[in-house]
């Protein structure tokens, strides 16, 4: 599974990846360049510079990955998309399995 998440630093996206790594919620967090992201918010059309996290997991570790991330995302209401993989090398999808057990 791959999740999606956005923040507005580079600092902030660190952190999200360190905690999914020690938590072994992810087997690899991703920190994809500067993106603009236009939106509304509260009435308001916005632009703002962010950083895209992509999260690399099992179906299995999903909800408690997700929840971890509503629990310590810097944001009031963060962007949480799940997307399925529909297929994987089976040697990587070995690699997320290993490092994502305790």
């Amino acid at each position: 599974m791959v999740l999606w998440t956005t923040v507005e630093s580079n600092e902030q996206a660190e952190m999200l990846a360190r905690g999914l790594l020690e938590q072994r919620l992810a087997a690899c967090v991703q920190i994809d360049s500067p993106i603009t992201s236009h939106y509304v918010w509260k009435g308001q059309t916005c632009s703002e510079t962010e950083l895209r996290v992509v999260v690399k997991t099992l179906a299995s570790k999903v909800d408690e990955a997700m929840t971890w991330l509503a629990e310590n995302h810097p944001y009031d209401e963060p962007q949480l998309v799940v997307l399925p993989v529909a297929k994987a090398s089976s040697g990587y999808a070995r690699w997320v399995a290993e490092s994502t057990s305790k």
